[in-house]
């Protein structure tokens, strides 16, 4: 190893110990994002004012100031309030089907879309190809009446 690469690879390491943790920290807005205020209220903790949702802001703050991850932290509320203070249910056993369901729907929709504008399509081919049958509409009898009609007008 070059004497070169030897000091990148020593400033790139001291840079890593020395730069601030905090950069790598979780915040208190990406927990509040991923729960729900208790209140009632039905809002993402990150966008509720009720007096609650500060309070839960005060614990979050708290938890981080103790330097526990966003897992622990999320951990914590659902011990506490079980699963329904998540904003979105965890991608496991039965929520998978939270997760599944409308992705089937959409390819189940689109299958049918698909295959109806075909049978459409053929439909409207075959309407095309056959010949529309030519009727005399006008006949003799009804010519003569229109001659005689056009007669009177010019009379």
């Amino acid at each position: 190893m070059s004497k070169r690469t030897f000091k990148a690879l020593v400033i790139i390491t001291l840079l890593i110990v020395i730069f601030p943790v905090s950069v790598y920290a979780v915040t208190s807005s990406e927990i509040e994002a991923e729960l729900m205020c208790d209140c009632g209220c039905g809002d993402v903790l990150v966008n509720c004012t009720c007096e609650r949702s500060e309070e839960m802001r005060a614990i979050i703050t708290g938890m981080i100031n103790e330097g526990q991850s966003k897992t622990q932290i999320l951990a914590a509320f659902v011990s506490q309030f079980g699963e329904v203070i998540l904003s979105s249910p965890p991608r496991k056993g039965f929520n998978l089907v939270a997760y599944s369901v409308p992705l089937a729907g959409l390819l189940v929709g689109s299958v049918v879309a698909v295959s109806l504008a075909r049978r459409w399509r053929s439909s409207k081919r075959e309407d095309d190809d056959e010949e529309p049958e030519t009727k005399d509409v006008i006949t003799e009898e009804l010519e003569e009446k229109i001659r005689g009609e056009m007669e009177n007008l010019e009379d």
